[in-house]
């Protein structure tokens, strides 16, 4: 154990998290310790509790949400699932049937328990149930008897995957969903099936009221509250001992939502599938009128926010923990198109230049909040580009949550399209999710930039601060035409700096000096106005969790400088595209070196 490296993580936490850490780690270690008895108090709680009614309107309601959500990843009719066939995460399984899965198998996840998670989950129940086919609901039935027989209280590891509080909420919200689906669309009712799954969902709330991750908190806590919110609306209104909840949504919301509509984990696959999470409350009609209004209002910021960090193909910018895939497409959950200019989250961190199918989504914010910077890439001052509506330069992706060498190269800064130091890392990562010293980033909107480009944003970052080194970062953006992207590098030149530009393998490479790439019409030809391109080598990217593909990776070093150091990249994809003069750009780099 690192001693020093531990203080660095676990400083940021608040006095409610080092209390609850010590409550919950306690409670767990006393569940593994005695099962039978813990079981046996669950079974208690869950007994007090009203039994859901699959046809309650709100569950129906909230049941169209999570279709829409699960058919996203499963599919439409993953019948497959009713003989033990699954994609948990872009890799498949076949137990041969539905009562043959292997709960505590290998996963081909190492240390990670994320696709146990998933299969646990049960999220492929919804659109399965939705069919409205008793064989259907059979096999649901036989899939939770074999979760049940094979994952007791007593199992190792048990209360890390399948018992896990954030497991067990989106499996609670999964089954309850495709049960009320399973009845709209006409299903036979089938008594002994419905009664095995709705008792199993008492004993999923009990299980997550009694085991609320508190210490861990954000998106893990809000799916919990989320998930005995849809078990009170299928009740018909609060049980006893869930009095609490109101409130604590409106916490857990103010503490997952920025004022501007961002995430607080600055993620923007997290971000879209909490909007689907305030859907699913505002639609529960369990919460007040004053929380109901606080969620409807949160939601209108959360929308035109999710649209900054989208491209114009309709999804997500991949920045930290971000892929595709795991949900509905941002075209799927806005209803207005991305807009053209310069838009802003200011406190979340992100600004988007954009016009027609040209766009630039750069990364100047924090890399998450402190007290659970758990999904922080190294990705300071990072951008992604469309051009013509294609993916142009991309963020690499996740290629696996396991602790390990791939993990950590794909959280690293030289993995990223951002402007770094070589052998030096702005944040500090060890194992999955854990980060100890940590930079930031912010904007520069100082006036003196304007008139370089007709749209442009910058930053700054200090995550080499230690190193005697600051970054900062201008992009302007010629729409239909260029793009210019100015590093910077001011202060100790020890260790060589680069910046990095992730292109898919859709692009072909074109012949010729300069690094030219082609996509069907599309054509993009980089070159540079001070420091140069050193070369255009292979890389790796992972837009789809755990799924590699090729990449050509364009790595360009900065010239020197008395006291600093600068890179400025052109990015044309018009012949008549207007270069900036020499002296706009000396311009441009003594207005970065004073901002």
């Amino acid at each position: 154990m690192n001693a020093p490296r531990v203080w660095r993580t676990v400083r940021h936490l608040t006095a409610e998290q080092w209390l609850y850490r010590a409550i919950c780690r306690g409670r767990r270690g006393v569940m593994q310790i005695f099962p039978g008895v813990t079981r046996w108090r669950i079974r208690r709680a869950a007994d007090r509790l009203p039994q859901p009614d699959p046809d309650s309107a709100p569950l129906v309601e909230i049941a169209r949400i999570v279709l829409a959500l699960q058919t996203a990843i499963h599919g439409d009719d993953p019948a497959g699932a009713a003989e033990g066939r699954f994609i948990l995460l872009n890799r498949d399984f076949d137990f041969g049937a539905a009562d043959g899965i292997d709960w505590r198998g290998e996963f081909h996840e190492g240390n990670n328990p994320l696709r146990r998670m998933n299969l646990a989950y049960m999220g492929y129940a919804v659109p399965l149930l939705a069919q409205g086919r008793a064989r259907d609901l059979a096999a649901v039935l036989a899939i939770l008897q074999s979760l049940e027989t094979q994952n007791p209280f007593s199992a190792k590891t048990v209360f890390r995957d399948v018992w896990n509080a954030y497991t067990a909420s989106h499996r609670l919200i999964n089954l309850l969903s495709g049960l009320a689906l399973y009845r709209a669309a006409g299903g036979t009712m089938e008594a002994a099936a419905e009664t095995a799954i709705l008792d199993h969902a008492r004993f999923c709330a009990a299980f997550i009221n009694a085991n609320l991750e508190r210490d861990l908190q954000y998106n893990h806590l809000l799916k919990n509250y989320v998930a005995l919110t849809v078990f009170a609306a299928a009740a018909g209104g609060l049980p006893a001992g869930f009095g609490f909840l109101d409130a604590a949504i409106r916490t857990s919301v103010r503490q997952n939502i920025l004022p501007d509509g961002g995430h607080a984990e600055r993620c923007p696959m997290y971000h879209a599938l909490s909007i689907l999470d305030l859907e699913v409350l505002s639609a529960s009609r369990i919460v007040s009128r004053e929380t109901k209004d606080m969620l409807d209002d949160t939601l209108a910021r959360m929308k035109p926010a999710l649209a900054v960090m989208s491209h114009p193909d309709g999804d997500v910018s991949l920045f930290n923990d971000s892929w595709l895939g795991e949900g509905p497409a941002t075209r799927d959950i806005l209803d207005f198109d991305m807009g053209d200019g310069v838009s802003r989250l200011r406190e979340t961190g992100y600004v988007r230049l954009g016009a027609g199918g040209d766009a630039v989504i750069f990364d100047c914010g924090p890399c998450g909040p402190d007290d659970n910077p758990g999904h922080a890439h190294a990705d300071f001052l990072s951008v992604e580009i469309s051009i013509d509506g294609s993916r142009f330069i991309v963020d690499p992706g996740v290629p696996t949550y396991t602790a390990g060498a791939a993990r950590d190269i794909s959280r690293s800064a030289s993995a990223h399209n951002g402007p770094h130091l070589a052998g030096a890392e702005p944040i500090e990562f060890w194992k999955s999710f854990r980060v100890g010293r940590r930079g930031t980033a912010w904007e520069l909107t100082d006036e003196r930039l304007e008139g370089v480009a007709p749209i442009w944003c910058a930053g700054a970052q200090n995550g080499y601060a230690p190193l005697g080194s600051d970054v900062r970062r201008f992009v302007g953006l010629w729409p239909g035409e260029a793009l210019l992207i100015a590093d910077l590098w001011v202060g100790a030149d020890n260790h060589e700096a680069a910046s990095h530009f992730l292109i898919p393998d859709d692009w072909s490479r074109a012949a010729g000096r300069d690094a030219a790439f082609r996509r069907g019409t599309s054509h993009a030809r980089m070159s540079c106005f001070a420091g140069h391109i050193v070369d255009v080598d292979e890389g790796r990217c992972w837009p789809r969790f755990g799924v590699e593909q090729k990449a050509h990776r364009v790595i360009v070093r900065p010239g020197p400088g008395s006291g600093f150091r600068t890179a400025a990249l052109w990015i044309a994809w018009s012949n008549d595209a207007p270069e900036p003069s020499p002296e706009s750009l000396a311009r441009l780099f003594d207005t970065l070196r004073t901002c």
